[in-house]
C-alpha cells in the first residue's frame, strides 16, 4: 500500500499532503499514469519484500530494489539530491522529496 503510494506520488511530483480535489486535470492524469506504472512494475517484480514479507512459495519479490523514496528518509533524492523526508499523513508514515514534489510538473525527474 503505502510503498506504492509514496513512489507514485514522487514520480507524479505530487506532494503527499495535497488533497485530491485540489489536483488539476493534468496532475490527475499524470498521477493515474504513475500509479499504473508503479503497480505494473511491482507485479512484474513479484512484489516488494521488506521486513518479513515473502510470497506463499517462500520467495521474495524484488521491487524494493527499484524504490526511489519509500523507506529512504535521510538519503539523497535520486533526482535532485535533496534529503528525502518522512512525514505522517492520515496516521501513516510517508516519504517524499520536499523539492521535487513541489516543483513545476514540466520539470521531469530523471533518476540516475
Amino acid at each position: 500500500g503505502n510503498i506504492y503510494v509514496d513512489e507514485a506520488l514522487f514520480r507524479a511530483r505530487v506532494h503527499p499532503r495535497r488533497l485530491a480535489n485540489s489536483l488539476a486535470r493534468e496532475e490527475l492524469g499524470r498521477l493515474y499514469h504513475e500509479i499504473r506504472g508503479v503497480l505494473q512494475e511491482a507485479i512484474a517484480d513479484r512484489g516488494t519484500s521488506r521486513s518479513d514479507y515473502v510470497r506463499p512459495d517462500g520467495s521474495e519479490g524484488s521491487h524494493q530494489d527499484r524504490l526511489l523514496v519509500s523507506g529512504k528518509a535521510g538519503e539523497p533524492c535520486p533526482c535532485c539530491g535533496t534529503e528525502i523526508e518522512r512525514i505522517v499523513v492520515g496516521g501513516r508514515g510517508t516519504f517524499f522529496c520536499p523539492r521535487c514534489q513541489t516543483a513545476p510538473p514540466n520539470e521531469p525527474c530523471r533518476p540516475s
